[in-house]
């Protein structure tokens, strides 16, 4: 009985299966893909796996401390708001907007910055010249700088924040992929392949893509760190999410008068904000320690 793949499709399960395999090795890249297939699973399911709504007030139990207090209760885990909101279901809640918001972003970038990037460097011509100085001269200015100049412009709203905060990104990932592709192009048997008359097409998806891989998930992670926590300084600022919206920096705004007599309100979702960041961290570094050690 004959099998209709192709040797190309052969050679990407075999990649697959060996990449899969090493991965299985470093306990470390493992957990951390793990950990982040449960962070997809909160985006998506965040809002049913928690035990309440997040906007329900339970009147009588304002300003509840968190379960482990001596005054708190199992009802309540993380404690409440001084509106007598759950703070756990509005962190679980908050998994959509502020983690899901920054995957958005990280994924769109992705695709549209990776693009652009590639195609720009595997053209040679005075405008693009002057596009990457033109790139070298927008790097220099704070990525929150631009995007809180850009959300000043449009309506106080989440979708606005997330728009500014990928316009201001996107350059920086073009810029990356734009300069890594030309310096791969420049390699010896890069030349020699073109001399011989590969094909574009060819060049990207058998060369470049590859070899851009590793660059790509360090930038990527990059990337997510700084979506996900201009988006809660934006909310923090007001130029985001607005209350009630359970987005992480929304809740730490509302709550900053509370610090001193209620600091769990404050404590607890800045917490959630870096307990991602170390997730994604270790997924990043996973990958790219992983492909390394394939590679080698």
């Amino acid at each position: 009985m004959f099998n209709d793949k192709d040797p190309e499709q052969f050679r990407e399960s075999a990649y697959f299966r060996q990449f899969w395999a090493e991965l299985r090795r470093d306990v470390s890249a493992l957990i951390g893909v793990y950990l982040f297939i449960a962070l997809i699973i909160f985006v998506l399911l965040g809002h049913w796996l928690a035990p309440y709504g997040a906007d329900n007030q339970f009147i009588g139990s304002e300003l509840l401390p968190p379960s482990w207090s001596d005054n708190g209760t199992i009802h309540y885990f993380f404690g409440t708001d001084d509106l007598g909101r759950d703070i756990f279901s509005r962190i679980l809640a908050g998994f959509y907007y502020t983690v899901g918001s920054a995957l958005l972003i990280t994924l769109l970038i992705a695709l549209l910055g990776g693009a652009i990037g590639v195609l720009a460097g595997l053209k040679k011509s005075r405008s693009l010249f002057m596009l990457s100085h033109l790139f070298d001269t927008f790097l220099f200015t704070p990525i929150l700088l631009i995007a809180i100049i850009i959300a000043t412009l449009m309506d106080v709203s989440l979708t606005n924040a997330m728009l500014a905060i990928f316009l201001a990104l996107l350059p920086h990932f073009i810029h990356k992929i734009y300069h890594t592709t030309q310096q791969e192009l420049k390699r010896e048997y890069v030349i020699t392949l073109r001399l011989d008359g590969a094909k574009k097409r060819d060049l990207i998806s058998q060369v470049i893509l590859p070899n851009l891989t590793t660059v790509a998930i360090k930038e990527l992670t990059h990337i997510f760190m700084i979506a996900m926590l201009d988006i809660s300084a934006l909310s923090f600022i007001s130029l985001g999410a607005k209350s009630p919206t359970p987005e992480w920096g929304a809740m730490i705004r509302d709550s900053m008068e509370l610090i001193y007599i209620a600091p769990w309100t404050v404590i607890l979702p800045g917490m959630a904000i870096i307990l991602v960041i170390l997730v994604v961290t270790m997924l990043g570094n996973g990958l790219v320690r992983v492909l390394e050690k394939y590679r080698s």
